[in-house]
């Protein structure tokens, strides 16, 4: 019997190479940790990945606007707005009306909220702390100005403009 053919133009040699095309490995490293933190929130915390987003967004800044958690965080509009209304369901956040434009409401977490935020947040870091033992402290500088500097290098796409 013989082996199935490839229906791909390409040859073989054309074809890229995973393992040494860092947007894919940052995909799969990106990928790990998101899948270890999902992990740790839902069994910690009983939160899914977009709801420990938003709680840690909103922690990092109290008073951030929904529109500011999206701008800020790689989910969109709905998946914020599911997370957000979970969350205040839950009793984690509040929402309270701008006292500029009453069109816009500012998040912030509320004593069970933060409560939960500090419980995690051991946690979550230790990921990030465990991957970072194996560059030294001016690694972990150049690494996240290398990852700045390539997200800002990256081409605007019409979602993004």
């Amino acid at each position: 019997m013989s082996e199935p053919r490839s229906l791909s133009a390409a040859a073989p040699g054309d074809a890229i190479q995973l393992d040494s095309y860092w947007p894919y490995q940052v995909t799969v490293l990106a990928d790990l940790i998101s899948r270890r933190t999902a992990e740790i929130v839902r069994r910690e915390g009983d939160l899914n990945l977009s709801q420990w987003r938003v709680l840690a967004a909103i922690a990092e800044r109290p008073g951030r606007t929904a529109v500011e958690v999206v701008a800020m965080t790689p989910m969109d509009k709905g998946i914020v707005s599911r997370a957000t209304k979970a969350l205040l369901l839950a009793g984690l956040l509040v929402r309270e009306a701008s006292q500029v434009d009453g069109r816009v409401s500012h998040l912030y977490l509320t004593d069970k909220g933060d409560a939960l935020y500090q419980r995690l947040r051991p946690h979550v870091e230790a990921v990030a702390q465990a991957a970072s033992a194996v560059l030294a402290p001016s690694g972990q500088a150049e690494f996240c100005a290398l990852v700045r500097q390539l997200a800002d290098a990256m081409p605007a796409t019409p979602e993004t403009r």
